[in-house]
This record gives structure tokens, C-alpha cells and sequence, in this order.
């Protein structure tokens, strides 16, 4: 069963009622500071952008770095739904987790080479940023928990091969779609994504006509994700 999807959105402030769609606003500060990146966006950016005055956005969202955890916060709801939706117990499990990520990669490659929000927010402000340290770390426990869940599925059902565990292939497989995000900012194209994608689920799935034997599991997997040679317990 999947875990719940946390919730990364904060309450705004209470104030008079809006004159704005306020989740509009945020949408576009989200595609802002996505865009240029924290530092770089200025409030005369954001007061061009969201076509509100600096008095308006204060009273809102409160200073610059809080409405930026409040885009954040949006950005990572938006992640997490699509992968708590996208998978669930109907189909194979691998192929459905090779789509979901597929998915989700696509959604951000309407960005060019932006990249992921998240990942640039981490590779900008991380270590020092512990807001932005808490969502990021919520967000990965999260697709973590996700990715193991299906893969314990496709474990079950006999699609997972033998030398990898479930825990291990879903950290293999956060750490790749990761590693795409930063390659996306050098390297756009999306064929490169998808045959990365395609490579890492045949090396996760289990081989033709293969069967489980009991010398397989968590002792081979190290071994496996390494490189190694994957020696079995005696």
C-alpha cells in the first residue's frame, strides 16, 4: 500500500479578503523563482510579475523567502499527487512506475533547462536553508516510501529481479531520476531521459524465463547496485 502524501503547502496569512486568486499568484511566483532561481529574483521581479505592489505581497505571503516556501510548498503538492494517483494496485507494477516517472520527468521538461524546482532549490540553498531543508527531506522520504511500495508489488508478483531489494531499487531510481533533473540543465533532450529510464527498469526487472531461488535477495543487492561481482550466501 502506498504511504499518504504529505502536505507541503502552508496556510497564508489571515488578513482582509483577498482581491487576488491567491493560488494564481502563487503559480506564477512558483514559475518565477523556478525560473531565476531564489537569489536572483528581486521583489521589483515578483511585484512585476504576480502585478501586485510590495505592500500587497508583505501583507499576503509575508517577506520574499516565505512566499519562495509557499511556490515550493505548491510545486511539491503538485509532485506528490501525481505520483499518489499514478500508482495504485492495477497493472504491472514496473511498467506503471517506469510511466509515472516518465511523467513526472515530462512535467518538468516544459521548463527546458530549468531542470526540477525542488532539485534547484536544494542544489541553491541547501545546507544552510532549514525550511528548505525540512520539504526537500519530506519529499524524498515520501517518493522513497512510494517507490518501495510498488516495487514490494512487483516483488510479489515476480517482475523484480532477484538481486535487488525493493528499498534498494527505490533508492537506485530516486537518486536516477535525480541525477536527470541536474543533467536536464546542461542536457534537454528527452530522449536522453527516456533511454536512462528504459535501461535502469531492464536492469530492475527480472530476466526471461529467470526464477526466485532462495540464495537470492538483500545479501546480492549491494553487489548488484555496485557494479560488483554479486556472490550468493553460503
Amino acid at each position: 500500500m502506498l504511504p499518504r502524501p504529505p502536505t507541503f503547502a502552508t496556510v497564508g496569512r489571515m488578513a482582509r479578503p483577498r482581491t487576488f486568486d491567491e493560488e494564481a499568484i502563487l503559480d506564477r511566483a512558483m514559475i518565477l523563482f523556478w525560473r531565476k532561481g531564489y537569489e536572483a529574483t528581486a521583489m521589483s521581479d515578483l511585484v512585476a510579475e504576480l502585478g501586485l505592489g510590495r505592500g500587497s505581497i508583505y501583507a499576503a505571503f509575508g517577506d520574499k523567502h516565505q512566499l519562495f516556501i509557499r511556490a515550493l510548498g505548491r510545486y511539491l503538492d503538485h509532485q506528490t499527487r501525481l505520483l499518489g494517483t499514478a500508482l495504485d494496485d492495477e497493472g504491472p507494477a514496473l511498467a506503471q512506475l517506469r510511466d509515472v516517472l516518465g511523467r513526472l520527468l515530462a512535467a518538468d521538461a516544459a521548463s527546458g533547462t530549468a531542470g526540477c524546482f525542488s532539485v534547484n532549490s536544494i542544489a541553491e540553498l541547501l545546507p544552510h536553508d532549514e525550511e528548505v531543508a525540512k520539504l526537500a527531506r519530506r519529499n524524498l522520504r515520501y517518493a522513497e516510501e512510494a517507490f518501495t511500495a510498488q516495487l514490494e508489488r512487483a516483488s510479489r508478483d515476480g517482475e523484480l529481479a532477484p538481486a535487488i531489494t525493493p528499498r534498494e531499487g527505490a533508492r537506485l531510481l530516486l537518486n536516477l531520476v535525480q541525477g536527470l533533473q541536474i543533467m536536464r540543465k546542461v542536457d534537454p533532450d528527452p530522449a536522453r531521459a527516456a533511454a536512462c529510464l528504459d535501461s535502469t527498469f531492464a536492469l530492475l526487472g527480472r530476466p526471461p524465463g529467470a526464477a526466485a531461488t532462495p540464495d537470492d535477495g538483500p545479501a546480492m543487492a549491494s553487489a548488484a547496485l555496485s557494479g560488483g561481482p554479486a556472490t550468493r550466501p553460503r
